[in-house]
């Protein structure tokens, strides 16, 4: 279960570092909140391989900021109500990531 943990939060760390990237010329500001969150991922991913009770911690902060941010980029980006389905995605995998730092405990 260690190995899925660290695998799925780190994931999750690659996916924000890449919409760091993805956004980085029009939108910088949202860029930085991806790559804070991609740096809490990564060192949560590193803390759950080591079994640091740091993990879960790090893991929370970085599921949520990652999704908060994902959502403010839609809303920027599309201007206008974001539709259901982003808010479920987005959601989704920040329980995702939670639920399986949580069975470490």
């Amino acid at each position: 279960m260690t190995g899925l943990s660290v695998l799925l939060v780190a994931g999750y760390a690659l996916v924000n570092a890449f919409g760091a990237w993805a956004v980085l010329n029009r939108r910088r500001a949202v860029a930085l909140w991806f790559m804070a969150a991609a740096v809490a991922l990564t060192i949560a991913a590193v803390a759950v391989a080591f079994g640091r009770p740091v993990a879960l911690p790090l893991t929370l902060v970085g599921a949520l900021t990652a999704s908060v941010t994902s959502l403010v980029n839609a809303r920027l980006m599309l201007g206008r109500v974001v539709p259901l389905r982003h808010v479920l995605r987005a959601g989704y995998g920040a329980v995702l990531v939670v639920l399986v730092a949580l069975s470490l405990r």
